[in-house]
């Protein structure tokens, strides 16, 4: 990592630091504890596949069946995270830039939204916003580390100048459930849910920028007919002379 990347990293650890104890106050709107009941987790099937298992997984839970490879296919590939997908999906995990490595909040909500669902991309998301989404019944996507491991943050660049945080064993979760202490995620790689304190899963979280993808349910009026076009044959990278990234 370059003098220029050092840089940035030390600023955003510094932010990290700065930043835990506001992520963690309480809101006495919100529910000291809930648990959204019917979200049914699967092992993912590729080695860095995580965040289109956890997708799937959401979107079955609102009624939208989808295979996790054909998800997978619907996000465009990018070297710049926020874009696309990063890589060789079939890389060994813990990988990083630029091998395989994953996709950002934002291209999972677009794929999620051509499926129907109201789905909607954040950073900086933040604790309370969480636990209130899953009190409403809403179970959140987010991006944290295998395991809540916390390694060295880093900065990579993409081919478009864009300066991305990026850390190993990133990782995607669905949040179903929560208490006054920690949090229930089912994570990815087995399908399996777990509970991890709040003080173990906020810093995790927040190294990358406490992403997060909501979905409200479906949408009135779907703003993008991909079932359709998948059910006809046509290709997902070309829809009338338009790349897929382009299309929102």
């Amino acid at each position: 990592m370059g003098v220029k990347g050092k840089v940035v990293a030390a600023v955003i650890a510094t932010l990290l630091c700065l930043m835990l104890p506001a992520a963690v106050g309480a809101d006495p709107d919100v529910p000291e504890a809930s648990y959204v009941s019917g979200v049914i987790g699967h092992p993912q099937n590729r080695p860095l596949s995580c965040e289109s298992r956890s997708a799937v997984d959401l979107a079955a839970f609102w009624g939208v069946w989808a295979s996790e490879e054909g998800f997978f296919d619907t996000l465009p590939r990018s070297d710049n995270p926020h874009e696309g997908f990063v890589g060789d999906v079939d890389d060994p995990p813990g990988s990083l830039p630029p091998g395989g490595y994953g996709v950002y909040a934002q291209p999972v909500a677009n794929a999620l939204r051509r499926y129907g669902l109201d789905a909607h991309a954040y950073r900086w998301f933040g604790v309370e916003r969480l636990k209130d989404q899953v009190s409403r019944g809403h179970p959140v996507l987010l991006w944290a580390t295998y395991d809540m491991l916390r390694p060295e943050i880093a900065s990579w660049t993409s081919a478009d100048g864009t300066v991305s945080i990026i850390v190993q064993w990133e990782h995607s979760f669905v949040m179903v459930g929560y208490d006054a202490e920690g949090v229930y995620l089912i994570d990815a790689y087995d399908g399996e849910t777990y509970y991890y304190p709040i003080d173990q899963f906020v810093p995790a979280w927040m190294q990358l920028n406490e992403m997060a993808v909501t979905v409200g349910g479906p949408l009135a009026t779907p703003s993008y007919a991909w079932q359709e076009i998948r059910d006809q044959g046509f290709s997902q990278w070309l829809v009338g002379g338009e790349s897929l990234h382009q299309l929102h």
